[in-house]
């Protein structure tokens, strides 16, 4: 177990003789040629051991998910501000940084893109060698016209959501240490086995020759689910075959680390005059910035969800992932899901408001069938219990004014997928070992602070029977830890729980096997316990046969979480589900336009606990995420350049807006294929939403344009108080 203590230091504080320290030279200008760069000033000053540019590197210089387009240093031209141009491994932090200051380079300005629609349109200049619309979405289902036609009331809007930043305790950073030709690189990310193959791949050295070892804590939401400082640390270190460590500053984070992708969203949402839903029209626009990273996948999400769990006679959906100078956008817990969800579920509420029908009663009558095919016509693995969910809702309390307050209550209702669309990394391995006297479970499945570690204790203790102080869990260990894929699409927890209990039934028999020969007592006698086996017959307080007994042999099988996926459907879809409810209570200042979140009761459907501490925490950390979202946080581009650098610009939540966050599982839902399901996400995705209501719901307020702005609110209030 991952035990935090007051001694307890980030990975990226490892240190090492001869460590070596980093920074890199990034570009200033959005889109820029790269005419000249001249390193000879930056190798002549003392302490420097070396500079790296593009040319230095041996091998491919360029990675990504399902786009290969963003370079480790950039050659040619750079794309955005903070591109890294050349990287200097120096004696000290100073050292370092006066380097980079002496390296000279010839600058050529390019047009900038700043607007998606701009970068767009027809004739804009290429950011990428090819079109600057990176992905589409379509989907069509239906009459639209005719469901238009009947439709008794709509509901026509566009909803803005802003780019929001990750703001994690631990920047991005790593520490690489070479030995006897291999190279080891600790840092946080999300994926260890892959990360190690791009590096390798980069350093054009035998996969075998490269381990990566994730951050047990730290942070990321996303946003270090690709590669960041790791490559650069690696290179310097393969270079000066010394250890090198590299952290971003919190200046580089903002300006280089992936953002939330800001959408446009355009919805048309009709009801007949029963009050059931038929049209559904949507177009979605995303700033993906300079390089792909997630956005495909995040623009996938977003037009999966842009349905949400709601039964429609007819629906058009159209999306655009568009590249511009804006920075990156990448992974953010939610996804794509969310952005569409804030739009969604104030639609629903609207429409219910045309009809006076209650908002939990409109939702109520308009849900899919648990039996029903997925949004895209894919067929699902699990149901995902919408009804149960809403169900278990509490009623929320009504819109009052109390002096300069106004408060109110929202609801919202989402569901977001587990795991990948067909093709992507779904199934994934664990091992359970019996090694020195330990229950080992080793998964390639990093803990970044979301509790993984204590999740995996637990679900060796379930499945097995041992006792918790009785199991070590290793993660995200590219060595030690088969590949389990990335920690990512909520995955975590059924990837882990489908494996272990893969591999449970034929660990427990070969313990048993080996405790009956060495005890003499049949193996179907036996039982594992607290510290080792035990008589079934004969009850005790001490095992028959400690773990220690087992050392002169150890045990190690490997169980397979296998893919889940759809067999059919339209374009990126996904088998599995997680449902999710939530209430939302906030408290609007006449005086001055803010919103405060007061309240919130979120009700998942997760099937079994694993551990309930780490649910609440994810669940409620997401829902805080998401009243930033909302109420404070965005961090606007102009001319593709953001205007804060630093959390002295950007409003994020703090400590003293917190609020009561009630979480409230549903765990007993019949057995299926999919086990616990995931919550890293659905915290967010349905917190977002419920608070936007709550919001309409007090005020009359449409949060059309996210974080609300105090000013449009004052001005809304003026009118209609």
């Amino acid at each position: 177990m991952t035990i935090l203590t007051p001694g307890f230091r980030f990975l990226t504080d490892i240190s090492a003789p001869g460590l070596l320290h980093a920074a890199v030279l990034r570009s200033p200008h959005p889109h820029a040629e790269i005419v000249a760069i001249d390193i000879t000033a930056a190798m002549a000053l003392p302490g420097v051991r070396a500079v790296v540019t593009a040319a230095d590197i041996p091998g491919r210089n360029a990675f990504g998910v399902r786009v290969a387009d963003q370079p480790y240093l950039c050659a040619g031209k750079v794309r955005t501000v903070g591109d890294p141009v050349a990287a200097v491994a120096a004696d000290s932090p100073a050292i370092a940084r006066r380097a980079v200051e002496l390296i000279a380079v010839r600058w050529k300005d390019l047009p900038v893109l700043a607007d998606p629609a701009a970068a767009l349109a027809e004739g804009a200049p290429p950011i990428h060698q090819t079109s600057n619309l990176l992905h589409s979405t379509r989907h069509r289902r239906g009459d639209l016209a005719a469901a238009l036609a009947r439709s008794a009331h709509i509901v026509e809007d566009v909803y803005l959501t802003p780019r929001q930043v990750h703001h994690f305790i631990e920047p991005e950073g790593a520490v690489a240490i070479p030995a006897d030709g291999s190279l080891t690189v600790f840092g946080p990310g999300h994926w260890a086995s892959a990360e190690a193959r791009d590096i390798a791949a980069m350093l054009a050295l035998p996969e075998a020759q490269v381990r990566v070892v994730a951050s047990p804590v730290g942070g990321s939401y996303g946003g270090k689910d690709c590669l960041h400082a790791q490559p650069l640390a690696a290179l310097l270190a393969h270079v000066t075959g010394q250890p090198v460590r590299l952290i971003w500053r919190r200046e580089e984070s903002f300006a280089i680390g992936v953002k939330r992708h800001p959408f446009t969203i355009r919805m048309r949402s009709g009801a007949d005059a029963a009050g059931r839903l038929t049209a559904h029209e949507v177009d979605l626009l995303a700033d993906t910035g300079a390089y792909a990273q997630h956005g495909p996948e995040v623009l996938d999400t977003a037009h999966e969800n842009a349905q949400g769990p709601y039964a429609w006679a007819a629906v058009d959906l159209s999306g655009r992932l568009a590249y511009t100078n804006n920075g990156i956008a990448g992974a953010m817990r939610g996804f794509g899901g969310v952005q569409v969800q804030i739009a969604l579920e104030q639609q629903i509420d609207r429409l219910a408001a045309a009809f006076g029908i209650s908002p939990c009663a409109f939702r109520q009558q308009n849900l899919r069938p648990e039996g029903a095919r997925g949004q895209l016509g894919q067929t699902l693995a699990a149901p995902a219990w919408h009804s149960r969910a809403l169900a278990a809702l509490p009623r929320g309390a009504p819109a009052r004014r109390a002096g300069r307050w106004l408060t109110g209550s929202g609801i919202a209702l989402v569901e977001k997928n587990e795991g990948f669309s067909p093709g992507g990394p779904n199934a994934g391995s664990s091992v359970l070992a019996l090694v020195d006297g330990r229950i080992v479970v080793r998964t390639g499945l990093s803990d970044l602070g979301q509790g993984l570690t204590l999740a995996a204790t637990h679900a060796a203790t379930r499945l097995i029977g041992c006792a918790m102080e009785d199991v070590t869990v290793v993660a995200g260990d590219s060595l030690l830890a088969p590949d389990s894929g990335p920690v990512a699409a909520s995955r975590g927890a059924g990837v882990l729980w489908r494996s272990l209990a893969s591999a449970a039934p034929a660990f427990v028999a070969t313990v048993l096997s080996r405790a009956s020969e060495a005890t003499g007592v049949p193996a179907d006698a036996l039982v594992m316990g607290a510290g080792g086996v035990y008589s079934r017959t004969t009850p005790s307080n001490r095992p028959l046969i400690g773990w220690a007994a087992f050392a002169a042999a150890p045990i190690a099988v490997t169980g397979l979480a296998p893919a889940i996926v759809p067999p059919d459907g339209e374009g990126a879809c996904h088998a599995l589900f997680t449902a999710c409810a939530a209430m939302a209570e906030v408290a609007v200042d006449s005086f001055t336009g803010r919103v405060e979140v007061r309240r919130m009761v979120i009700v998942p459907v997760t099937g079994p606990v694993l551990d309930t501490t780490a649910i609440t925490g994810q669940l409620a950390g997401g829902a805080s995420l998401a009243a930033g979202l909302v109420v404070s946080e965005d961090l606007p581009a102009e001319q593709g350049r953001f205007r804060a650098s630093n959390l002295d610009g950007y409003f994020a939540p703090t400590i003293a807006d917190a609020f009561d966050c009630d979480v409230r599982c549903i765990a007993d839902i019949p057995p299926d294929v999919a086990g616990p399901r995931g919550v890293g996400e659905i915290g967010t995705n349905v917190a977002a939403p419920a608070i936007a209501n709550a919001v309409l719901a007090s005020t009359g307020f449409v949060c059309r344009r996210l974080p609300v702005d105090p000013q449009a609110m004052l001005a809304h209030l003026g009118e209609t108080l």
